[in-house]
């Protein structure tokens, strides 16, 4: 039995969109956030805050997202990590 290999031309590239797990939605690094911007103040909370988000544009990024996508993924987590000062649950869209 003789299998052929398929040769480079025959490939074809497939399109497919990624999905990533709602930043809103993570709770542990949401709460974590939260917890240590708590304990800054200043220089030191903006740039805990810039750090955060940073990384997480670059894993995004990394991960091939559109800048629209990364934007409002970041949003999400902003208003998340926010809501947690005042006790308010984040906005999820629902006017309900």
């Amino acid at each position: 039995m003789t299998h052929e290999r398929p040769t480079p031309t025959a490939w074809q590239s497939v399109a497919c969109k990624i999905v990533p797990f709602p930043a809103k939605m993570r709770v542990g690094k949401i709460r974590r956030t939260a917890e240590i911007l708590r304990g800054r103040h200043g220089k030191d909370a903006e740039h805990y805050w810039q750090h955060v988000i940073n990384g997480m544009r670059s894993q995004m990024k990394n991960s091939g997202l559109p800048v629209a996508v990364i934007e409002s993924e970041l949003k999400g987590f902003a208003d998340a990590v926010f809501a947690r000062f005042s006790n308010a649950r984040p906005y999820d869209g629902d006017a309900a």
